[in-house]
């Protein structure tokens, strides 16, 4: 009796050889596509996030600035530096603090900051940016506030 169950569970398991290596492979491809996904949309969204924090920190340190003329060149000095501790090269990005109007109390600054971001170490991303890289941009709008900027007349 023992023989026969043997036998009989060898000849239910000869028709599965391989089968788990062929659903892996035509699993395969769908992996390297989400794995190459997650890269992707992990690098857009870090780096859309490190755009946000510079513009923000480029406002806040012009309409912060102890004297008038140097509101500006704080903005950018301050957006250049968040750029490089988000491990982005500042002197890729383009970075501007630009008043409305006059630079004094009470004015609105607009903090842009733009950035290209290379994808072309990423697998199968050039079919939908043939370029290879993906433009990003980022604004942020601040006042400068009457009540703090004490600066001379």
């Amino acid at each position: 009796m023992n023989v026969l169950c043997r036998s009989q569970k060898i000849r239910d398991n000869e028709g599965e050889h391989g089968q788990a290596l062929v659903e892996f492979v035509l699993i395969l491809p769908f992996l390297f596509l989400i794995l190459a996904a997650l890269i992707y949309f992990g690098r857009l969204i870090y780096a859309t996030i490190a755009l946000d924090m510079a513009s923000y920190d480029a406002c806040r340190a012009a309409v912060e600035s102890l004297r008038r003329d140097d509101g500006q060149i704080q903005g950018l000095t301050a957006g250049r530096e968040t750029l490089n501790g988000f491990s982005l090269s500042a002197a890729s990005a383009r970075l501007t603090v630009v008043p409305q109007g006059k630079w004094d109390r009470g004015a609105w600054v607009r903090c842009r900051t733009g950035y290209t971001m290379k994808v072309n170490d990423i697998p199968m991303v050039q079919l939908f940016h043939p370029g290879g890289a993906v433009p990003l941009k980022a604004t942020r709008w601040s006042r400068i506030e009457t009540w703090r900027s004490w600066w001379e007349r």
